[in-house]
């Protein structure tokens, strides 16, 4: 079994940063899987907006809800970031923009672990949201991570601070 810093050392994990601006410091850690690193770097940028008279593309709300979770924001909670509901729990959660649903879990206060990104219209037509949450469990299952693999807590507060 392996830590955080290790999987990030392995490879296993990379570490999602964001520009910060003058003061702005991180208050929050946010991992991707290599997958969803491919995803964020190849296929994010392509898409398009599906919002009538949206201005901002999905790459940019990515972007700034990514900023918002690093920089120690508080986070909208159920409408910005969100933990899915499953029976029985298993404490998924997704970040949430106009256009796009980032899948992935907790495995500490302030730590996020992304596995899959998707547009929302694709998610919500082709009904997803069960895939999505199965194929999260199984990365977090499968991963070489230190127990306990996540916060089994679905509080505000036990799985967020703010700055």
């Amino acid at each position: 079994m392996a830590t955080i810093l290790e999987l990030e050392q392995r490879e296993t994990l990379v570490a999602i940063s964001v520009p910060l601006d003058g003061a702005e410091q991180r208050w929050r850690r946010l991992y991707g899987t290599p997958e969803f690193i491919e995803w964020l770097d190849s296929a994010l940028p392509l898409l398009r907006t599906t919002v009538i008279g949206g201005e901002t593309e999905p790459y940019d709300q990515v972007d700034a809800i990514f900023h918002e979770y690093i920089i120690g924001e508080r986070m909208q909670f159920d409408r910005r970031f969100k933990k899915l509901a499953r029976k029985p729990d298993k404490f998924v959660w997704e970040f949430k923009t106009l256009d796009i649903r980032i899948f992935g879990w907790i495995p500490m206060r302030d730590v996020f672990i992304c596995t899959f990104g998707d547009m929302k219209d694709e998610i919500e037509t082709r009904r997803l949201y069960g895939r999505y949450i199965a194929q999260t469990i199984y990365v977090r299952n499968t991963l070489d991570l230190d127990e306990p693999k996540y916060v089994p807590c679905a509080e505000y507060d036990d799985v967020l601070s703010d700055a």
